[in-house]
């Protein structure tokens, strides 16, 4: 009886092995990332944020931060 259920147990791994392939997830989160970066989502929020920073560059505030900074012993 044990010979049988060791062929059970193998069936059944053998089924459950054929039934849930197993996941590339590097490549499936590789394409979900294309996905993203490709969308209008990520595109409009890109330009506010390359925006922001030029802005930032040239801000007054910038300056201000820098020049007390500098003066920092």
């Amino acid at each position: 009886m044990s010979g049988l259920r060791t062929w059970c147990r193998a069936a059944e791994a053998v089924a459950t092995s054929i039934s849930h392939p197993r996941a590339d997830v590097a490549r499936a989160d590789d394409h979900i990332e294309q996905l993203i970066r490709g969308s209008w989502l990520w595109s409009a929020a890109d330009g506010i944020a390359r925006r922001i920073s030029a802005a930032w560059l040239e801000s007054r505030c910038r300056r201000i931060v820098n020049a007390v900074a500098s003066e920092r012993p």
